[in-house]
């Protein structure tokens, strides 16, 4: 009796032949399919032979029939993981965001029953009480941080045959209430700074106010980028936090390496600081030997979430806003632009790749510049 390739006999003396369907290009399963009800073994050999020659000419969306939610976002992020596309910051925050906000009402869910009612329903129920850790209601701004996710999965899916159409664009995302970013004002940094002179931190605390750097940039920072002489710094190396874990990275923005001059004050700060150091490593047994420009007491580089937390203590303990190193930024921004300085030339240095986008950002400090640009153009026309 001949044997054909995928062709079985069964118990009543009947054939069957088994297939693998397509390969499914998201989860890398093989489908298989079992076709019963034929004669003679020639017969179920050139219906498999028909079948598999349909299958190839068919688009692979009729593999994914069943895929659901959970696994259409874990392979668009696995595919954007691979191709480069999405840097690990941004991967480790959506698979959190997967994790919490949308595999708990949405992972179970077909994606080919995935329609722009039940996505309504879904951010509705996240501002209800949709934090999955602790069931409290989430604010617009995490709404629509946790969409990015599902949205990147969408489009994907489009792109890949396996929706028509995305059901999101309909959606809009929860409206954000437009806030102030947390600042402190100039009285307030300097009597933030003249109550930490002489600390260990002060340094750090002087040049992040003084340059606007973000406090991965400052932790990444080296002394051959530094040239105090010019008074210049380079900032071309980046460290992101991954839960916990310091990793280096790309940068923030396309503008975030860039070079950033710095004031004569913030040079005698790292000229001393400087000498601190070297004081530092001769005086340790164990020191730990590295060139980075703001380093512990026995060496090495800081955590920025340490750095931050020991901020938020310390501005609290001094009486003013509470303030994270990102606080700080925003205070550097708000003082160049408070002080005269160009909206475009601020944003280029506290490497924003958007200048009008920095502009909105920082438009709660316009209308002083407003009149102080009204009262310049009033001297020069009027003035004696």
């Amino acid at each position: 009796m001949p044997k054909f390739q995928g062709v079985y006999q069964d118990r009543r003396g009947g054939w069957y032949f088994k297939a693998s369907s397509h390969k499914d290009p998201l989860t890398g399963r093989w489908h298989q399919i079992t076709r019963r009800g034929f004669i003679t073994a020639a017969d179920a050999s050139r219906a498999r032979a028909s079948f598999v020659a349909e299958l190839e000419a068919s688009p692979p969306a009729a593999a994914l029939a069943g895929l659901t939610v959970a696994e259409l976002v874990d392979a668009y992020l696995d595919d954007a993981s691979s191709g480069g596309l999405l840097s690990a910051k941004t991967l480790f925050d959506y698979r959190h965001y997967a994790t919490h906000y949308i595999g708990p009402y949405l992972g179970t869910k077909l994606v080919r029953d995935l329609d722009a009612e039940t996505i309504a329903a879904w951010q509705r129920a996240l501002t209800k009480g949709g934090g999955a850790k602790t069931g409290k209601s989430l604010s617009a701004n995490t709404v629509r941080i946790a969409r990015a996710p599902l949205a990147g999965a969408l489009k994907y899916a489009v792109s890949r045959g396996i929706l028509k159409a995305n059901p999101m664009v309909s959606i809009p995302p929860p409206r954000i209430p437009k806030k102030i970013p947390q600042h402190w004002s100039p009285e307030q940094a300097r009597e933030f700074l003249a109550l930490h002179e002489g600390d260990r931190l002060f340094p750090v605390w002087a040049f992040l106010l003084g340059s606007g750097l973000r406090i991965g940039e400052l932790v990444s920072l080296r002394w051959p980028n530094v040239e105090l002489d010019r008074r210049l710094v380079r900032v071309h190396e980046f460290a992101t936090v991954l839960g916990y874990e310091v990793v280096r990275s790309g940068g923030k923005s396309r503008d975030a390496v860039r070079t950033v001059d710095v004031d004569e004050h913030l040079v005698r700060v790292l000229r001393q600081h400087r000498k601190t150091q070297a004081a530092e490593a001769l005086a340790t047994a164990d020191y730990e030997a590295s060139d980075y420009v703001f380093t512990r007491a026995g060496g090495g580089p800081y955590h920025p979430q340490t750095l931050s937390k020991v901020l938020v203590r310390a501005s609290v303990a001094a009486g003013l806003p509470r303030l994270t190193a990102h606080g700080l930024r925003h205070t550097s921004a708000t003082l160049m632009l408070a002080s005269g300085v160009a909206p475009k030339v601020a944003a280029e240095r506290l490497g924003h790749a958007d200048t009008t986008l920095f502009s909105n950002l920082y438009s709660h400090v316009t209308p002083t510049m407003q009149r102080e640009a009204a009262e310049r153009i009033g001297d020069t026309l009027f003035g004696v």
